[in-house]
């Protein structure tokens, strides 16, 4: 982390103006964390104030992800630990999270409890669900053996929801 740069009155202008925060502005933070290498640890925090910083800062997080995605995935297993601790909703930002940077070798056991129970979850949204199916298929890649078990599962999805989610259903079920 640069010594130099004043990490806590960062930290406070993320925490007064996440709420009404842009995805421009929260673009040009997640340049800065990455520029400056402040630490995500330390940022974290965040996720223990008021659910619209909290929800912010996930969203923030997706931001880092998507500049330096190695960046994002070294946190991953300290974030979904912390977030065990918080409420429940913010795991599902975690499906995001592993399409875009990938999931830590330590996380993959629980990442693939997670993204099945949110794939097969009536009170999982579309995105979250289209979401935890491609990581599901990158992740039979390494694992030929949660094939059978991916294909099951989007059968049983198949005609649950809207027709992109079907149409990208079919052909993640074409690639297995």
């Amino acid at each position: 982390m640069n010594p130099n740069f004043p990490k806590t009155k960062f930290y406070k202008e993320l925490e007064s103006s996440l709420p009404a925060s842009t995805a421009e502005k929260r673009k040009i933070w997640a340049t800065t964390i990455i520029e400056k290498d402040i630490d995500i640890k330390y940022l974290s925090e965040l996720l223990r104030g008021e659910q619209k910083i909290a929800i912010r800062f996930l969203w923030l997080l997706s931001e880092i992800g998507t500049l330096n995605p190695n960046r994002l995935l070294i946190e991953l297993p300290f974030l979904l630990d912390l977030c065990d601790q918080l409420n429940p909703i913010y795991k599902r930002s975690f499906a995001n999270f592993w399409l875009i940077a990938g999931v830590p070798i330590e996380n993959e056991g629980r990442a693939t409890d997670l993204l099945f129970q949110w794939l097969l979850s009536a009170d999982t949204n579309v995105t979250i669900k289209s979401r935890s199916l491609r990581v599901l298929f990158k992740l039979t890649k390494k694992y030929p053996e949660l094939k059978n078990e991916l294909k099951l599962c989007l059968q049983d999805q198949m005609d649950k929801h809207s027709n992109d989610f079907k149409k990208r259903a079919s052909k993640i079920l074409s690639g297995l």
